[in-house]
């Protein structure tokens, strides 16, 4: 499950098909309607084509289920598409719940409290290699821009190299639903 800034940046970093790809093999790939319908309003054909081709799901949360009510309570403390996004993934048994990716630290720290799985764009982008679907010297070569210190498109906090940021990702790395 992304949230609109991680599908931006993998957009961006020209990654956005290929972990889309490698991840849809072994799980879903979702955005809520609100992030699709409005946060991503300018990559509506993104949206249009990869919910086609299947790559992505955009899941509907109605106003007046389990979902929409935490959605709604939620709005008060997070962004919309993030409060939506997490009470979505609410809605499944925690052992069943989707991984959830951002770049949003508060985004992160919300997720967490809901005991909501989470990640970042790198943690995406590991994990569809890990997976064996997607090969690492692709990724490797579309994050190389992240060795400019003074080039920010999705780099981590505290990012100090692709090789040790990597390695740190294996070990801890969180399996999709």
């Amino acid at each position: 499950m992304l949230d609109a800034d991680a599908f931006r940046c993998l957009h961006g970093l020209k990654l956005l098909d290929l972990v889309l790809s490698a991840l849809a093999r072994m799980t879903s790939v979702s955005v809520t309607e609100y992030i699709a319908r409005h946060e991503l309003n300018l990559l509506s054909r993104e949206i249009g084509r990869l919910e086609s081709s299947g790559l992505l799901r955009v899941e509907i949360v109605i106003a007046g289920s389990a979902a929409g009510k935490r959605f709604r309570e939620f709005r008060r403390v997070a962004d919309k598409g993030e409060a939506e996004a997490i009470a979505w993934a609410l809605d499944f048994a925690s052992e069943e719940r989707p991984l959830f990716v951002t770049r949003d630290k508060g985004a992160t720290r919300f997720a967490q409290e809901q005991r909501v799985p989470v990640t970042d764009v790198l943690g995406a982008i590991v994990e569809a290699c890990e997976l064996g679907e997607l090969a690492p010297e692709v990724a490797r070569q579309a994050l190389v821009v992240w060795d400019d210190p003074q080039v920010q498109l999705c780099r981590p906090a505290q990012y100090t190299g692709l090789d040790a940021e990597w390695a740190r990702r294996v070990s801890s790395r969180a399996a999709w639903a």
